[in-house]
């Protein structure tokens, strides 16, 4: 798999372990809940992390939580899983396997710079060491002058073209397409062919069909028909995305800020990385031995809490030792949150956060104001929004405003160039000399299961290209694995080879 994750198999019971089980506990047959026949589930630990963007009233809040299995996101309320900042509301699951972040003012119908100012301080805060994926959430309808341009505002600018490789685009309120992909896939083709907003939205996933997930997600509260199977079709879809997402070969978006919090943290974050991986190991410890116990019995596998019999001396120390790791663990965090609230209150990382939104903004305008097109006419809401208090403020005289112009300077990251990506095929090219079957068995894969992993991809391009870039490999990763899957096929592999290295000696 791409992302580190587990694909569940629901197995058949031994011969004879029903009646096994009847028999010792004499209880009626429960019926098995779904959660458990879950087939994509992300590897506790790992901490992929999501944020989730979008105009108000897209479905962001619905759709954090279905991923986060509770309903959070509408509360506004601190809870132990959920952190509230000012413009970002973070959640991260019991098991440290998922990093959800739902970010406010962004999709507000009046978006201002105050809100851009604190969305940048916000997402450093909640995720210096980057965000895996980025879900761009629209519902199935008619995308809007102010969606457009707030997405192009928000990825091109704010966050920079870097943030492309990371993007996935997920529709909500789409019952028929979650049930019938080719359905759903035609509905795209035909959206680029008549709306060139969708167009665009479609350039920037690189015309990848697989980087839109549809789902179909009813409020558990309305009373429609099969609400449950529906939401858990729509959950297994958004986590097949997450499991499979290159996390070896697309590197995670970051900015600036987030490796200034980074930095700034570092003794704090590193320390919490070290409680963290204790409790996880005391706790697969605990899970392998009621396991083991539970196999022994013929029984199926329960909780700890649910186990009978007397525990041993060693169950009773090492259900000490965890307690006192836990314990531990809620010490360093909030050590770390005493490190945030720290660095955030900070007067020059104010300042940093401050400077690259009015670089954003003013980027922005310098390209779209007062100028031809249908991007430019639908940013014109967006501009004179953002530019508002930024061209009217005391310390934005007419002086300093042509000073910041001159001064705005893109992201610090970009989107690698087609002249760079041809240039590292180029070196491809001439450096093997195999055909592309036998390089790809060489590489471990072979016809039929077998395939290559983002790993292997990335080192065959460092052996040939060394000086290549984690973003560009991402964006050469995109162009292999054409179904989004995490992994590249021989087709795929032969297809790469024709399409792209070999056409760069064109």
């Amino acid at each position: 798999m791409g992302a580190a994750c587990s694909q569940k198999e629901v197995e058949d019971d031994e011969p004879g372990q029903d009646e096994v089980q009847q028999e010792d506990d004499a209880e009626p047959e429960q019926q098995e809940d779904p959660k458990a026949l879950r087939k994509w589930v992300l590897e506790p630990g790992k901490k992929m992390t999501v944020m989730m963007f979008g105009m108000t009233g897209a479905g962001k809040s619905a759709l954090g939580n279905l991923m986060a299995d509770m309903s959070i996101f509408q509360s506004g309320d601190d809870t132990a899983s959920v952190t509230n900042l000012d413009s970002i509301m973070k959640f991260e699951a019991e098991d440290k396997s998922l990093v959800l972040l739902d970010t406010i003012g962004l999709g507000d119908t009046e978006i201002d710079q105050d809100k851009v100012v604190a969305n940048i301080r916000d997402v450093a805060l909640s995720a210096p060491n980057g965000v895996d994926c980025l879900f761009y959430v629209m519902r199935n309808a008619r995308v809007t002058d102010d969606a457009i341009s707030r997405l192009i505002y928000v990825t091109e600018y704010l966050w920079g073209d870097d943030s492309l490789l990371n993007l996935y685009i997920v529709v909500t309120n789409a019952a028929r397409y979650a049930k019938n992909r080719a359905d759903a896939d035609d509905w795209i083709k035909r959206q680029v062919e008549i709306n060139w907003r969708f167009k665009h939205i479609f350039g920037i996933v690189g015309n990848n069909l697989n980087r839109f997930i549809f789902i179909d997600n009813p409020d558990p509260d309305s009373g429609e028909q099969l609400i449950e199977e529906r939401r858990e079709a729509s959950h297994e879809a958004v986590f097949k995305v997450l499991c499979q997402h290159p996390r070896d070969a697309v590197p995670p978006f970051t900015q600036a800020m987030m490796k200034q919090v980074a930095e700034m943290t570092k003794v704090e974050r590193e320390a919490l990385d070290e409680k963290e991986k204790e409790v996880q190991r005391l706790q697969d410890e605990v899970s392998k031995k009621t396991n083991a116990s539970a196999k022994k019995k013929g029984k199926k596998v329960m909780s700890a809490l649910e186990q009978s019999g007397p525990k041993t001396q060693a169950d009773e120390t090492l259900e000490l030792y965890l307690k006192q790791a836990k314990e531990d663990l809620i010490k360093a965090e909030r050590t770390m949150k005493a490190k945030l609230d720290q660095v955030k209150s900070d007067k020059n990382f104010q300042e940093q956060a401050r400077k690259q939104a009015e670089s954003a903004t003013l980027r922005f305008s310098r390209d779209f104001k007062d100028k031809e097109g249908e991007k430019a006419q639908a940013a014109g809401r967006a501009i004179s929004a953002l530019s508002r208090r930024l061209f009217s403020g005391p310390s934005s005289s007419a002086k300093n405003t042509a000073a910041l112009a001159e001064a705005a300077a893109p992201a610090e990251t970009e989107k690698p160039t087609e002249e760079q990506l041809k240039a590292i095929l180029n070196k491809v090219r001439t450096s093997v000399n195999d055909t592309p079957a036998n390089i790809y068995t060489s590489l471990g894969g072979w016809v039929g299961a077998g395939a290559l992993s983002p790993m292997v991809f990335t080192k065959f391009i460092l052996t040939h290209a060394p000086s290549t870039s984690r973003q560009q490999i991402g964006a050469l990763w995109w162009r292999a694995d054409t179904n989004s899957d995490g992994q590249v096929d021989l087709t795929e592999f032969k297809d790469f080879f024709k399409n792209h290295v070999e056409a760069a000696a064109a």
